[in-house]
């Protein structure tokens, strides 16, 4: 059992705020997944990405047959939902500290889970491989099982700092190289603009106020082979990928006074100086600037006007 003085403030921070993200969605997996997917006939589910195991031990609670497994490369973490899982009598729940991006297909038999739950993931923007992370899951899910992955975006609020903060993050990602932007479209602006006549887009010029990590959720689980076949025979006619990727959006409010505020303003502060490096390295601001932008962030989230809202999307899809 871990010591409550082995775990930090962020920790407790983040067991709160995940509790109150899967008690503001306001179901453990959409009713059609539930549906195709019995879990109460399952034998083991997987969850990358598991942070404090809020998720996972809900899931095991509900089906206490089931064998669940979690990972996340937090190490602190880890250890706070094993101790959670011991203190709530369920043994039948691990969770393993290993790095997102670098899990072997030797660590679990494949094809042995009968869901596998990717679950917010655009904190690892910086170091995810997000395409294999897909393709790695459908190798571990049984043919007939479900791919689920659970992604935010970062929230839009009526802070001007913080929404500089993600016009700042993603101006940075687009410049390393990371921006979720397909190569290929830039291919395509290139030869329009070539045949106009008029000067190309310039990529610097492009200003993305949003991380894009939901629009490719699924992309990303259909070229790992997931996904339902469409009845419909257009789509094959015109030689468009007929499978059929399941969605439901979700909808948070972070404003002042309501139940996910805390827990999203402590993320947010924490977000802010883990990016500093990354936004220094990429010459998007200077060191001064993100100081006093951290300093303007704190005072406008602490504010009763402030209003925010995340947005949610989980794709799911089964695995042929």
């Amino acid at each position: 059992m871990i010591a409550h003085e082995e775990l930090t403030s962020n920790v407790y921070d983040d067991i709160r705020f995940q509790r109150v993200i899967v008690e503001e969605m306001g179901e453990l997996l959409p009713a059609k997944l539930l549906a195709e997917c019995d879990l109460s006939r399952a034998r083991s589910i997987l969850e990358i990405g598991c942070g404090t195991g809020e998720w996972l031990r809900k899931v095991a609670q509900q089906y206490p047959d089931l064998q669940c497994i979690g990972i996340d490369e937090d190490e602190l973490q880890v250890k706070a939902a094993n101790a959670l899982a011991y203190r709530d009598g369920l043994a039948q729940v691990a969770f393993l500290a290993h790095p997102i991006n670098d899990i072997p297909l030797t660590l679990f038999p494949q094809t042995s889970f009968d869901l596998v739950h990717l679950s917010f993931l655009s904190r690892y923007v910086l170091t995810a491989d997000y395409p294999s992370l897909a393709r790695m899951c459908a190798a571990l899910c049984r043919a007939g099982g479900i791919v689920c992955w659970t992604e935010a975006e970062l929230p839009i609020t009526t802070s001007a700092a913080f929404e500089r903060l993600t016009l700042l993050v993603c101006k940075a990602l687009q410049q390393a190289g990371l921006s979720f932007i397909p190569e290929s479209m830039w291919e395509w602006a290139e030869l329009l603009a070539a045949r106009s006549g008029k000067p190309g887009v310039e990529r610097s010029s492009y200003k993305r106020h949003a991380l894009g990590i939901t629009l490719m959720l699924g992309r990303w689980l259909r070229d790992a082979g997931c996904g339902a076949q469409r009845e419909s025979p257009l789509y094959s006619i015109w030689g468009l990928d007929e499978r059929v990727i399941y969605e439901t959006a979700y909808a948070i409010e972070v404003s002042a006074g309501q139940p996910a505020n805390a827990g999203f303003v402590g993320q947010a502060r924490r977000f802010a100086h883990q990016v500093k490096a990354f936004l220094l390295r990429t010459g998007v601001i200077e060191e001064r600037e993100h100081t006093a932008l951290c300093d303007q962030i704190e005072t406008e989230l602490a504010t009763q006007e402030f209003c925010g809202l995340s947005f949610l999307l989980r794709a799911w899809a089964p695995r042929p």
